[in-house]
């Protein structure tokens, strides 16, 4: 069972919906939240059940798994159900939907090393009372997934321009005990920014990811992939990828030795997972003639490259 969301004074409930946090390795309620995302987040459409489980089947997950992540999703409140007669009927739910539109842009844009870095740093110094415990542990949970450190217990550091976001974020969690400022690295004494973080730790995740796929590449490129395993591949790339954001910074090109992992990672990423994005879409709606011909044409296949949706 999940527990009760976390709420408190001037909190934005959707704050609170409780995604489950990616992991390392495969786990049914990430999988199917990257499955919908996928293929259903501009659409609004019921999903019933029975469709949802065929194509669970297709990514290794059982009748009874999917069902119990279903379920599990819908009291995360990152789902809605209803029912249709004897059918149960999933969807994002709105505020869910709110919250994915901004870690999909995160997702899209994480490791592209295109964006210059002004040589500045965003800097949050804020204290959340012993009384909300759980919105500061959720609030600090978005700081990470933002790429924040703590260079002290109550004040973190990024070295993007996060200020304007912060502070709309501060009033999300009903935060109001915070200072926000931007700070040039050159006007810095003491303690280096930098080291609020250990750089080869998160560097070392990246060669599994590139070994695990980059076959996928090149079958890719020869024309050799089935559609059932486009879809598979497909879900389990974007699954690994998203979890990236809570360990690694995504630090400026500049702050990083050169031939830096992530890099060949995300051009992997990009390739594969637009690449493979025709077959599995027509897959998927090959499910949704046999399993729901009355939402034809409802699925839509995410573009990282563009960062469309």
């Amino acid at each position: 069972m999940s527990k009760p969301p976390a709420s408190g004074p001037g909190m934005d409930p959707d704050m609170a919906i409780d995604f489950p946090r990616p992991l390392k390795g495969p786990s049914s309620q990430h999988q199917l939240v990257t499955l919908l995302v996928d293929y259903w987040f501009a659409s609004d459409a019921w999903l019933p059940s029975r469709l949802i489980a065929a194509l669970a089947a297709d990514l290794g997950i059982t009748g009874s798994a999917s069902a119990t992540a279903l379920s599990r999703l819908a009291s995360r409140g990152v789902l809605e159900q209803s029912s249709a007669g004897r059918t149960s009927r999933y969807r994002i739910t709105e505020g869910a939907r709110k919250r994915l539109r901004g870690g999909l842009e995160q997702v899209s844009a994480f490791g592209e090393q295109s964006r210059h870095w002004d040589g500045s740093w965003t800097v949050i110094a804020f204290s959340i009372p012993e009384t909300s415990r759980d919105v500061r542990e959720l609030f600090r949970s978005r700081l990470r997934w933002r790429g924040f450190a703590p260079l002290f217990g109550a004040v973190w550091v990024s070295p993007r321009d996060h200020a304007a976001e912060l502070e709309t974020t501060c009033e999300a969690f009903g935060v109001d005990d915070y200072v926000i400022f931007r700070t040039a690295d050159s006007s810095l004494r003491g303690k280096k920014l930098i080291d609020a973080w250990s750089p080869q730790e998160f560097r070392e995740q990246y060669q599994p990811f590139i070994d695990r796929f980059r076959p996928w590449l090149e079958r890719l490129d020869a024309g050799t992939v089935a559609p059932a395993d486009a879809l598979r591949v497909r879900t389990e790339l974007m699954d690994a990828w998203r979890a990236f954001p809570w360990s690694d910074p995504d630090l400026p090109a500049e702050l990083l030795p050169e031939a830096w992992p992530r890099t060949e990672a995300r051009d992997l990423l990009v390739r594969l997972y637009d690449g493979l994005a025709p077959s599995a879409l027509a897959f998927v709606e090959e499910a949704v003639a046999r399993e729901a011909p009355e939402l034809a044409g409802s699925a839509r296949a995410v573009s990282v490259r563009s960062g469309s949706y």
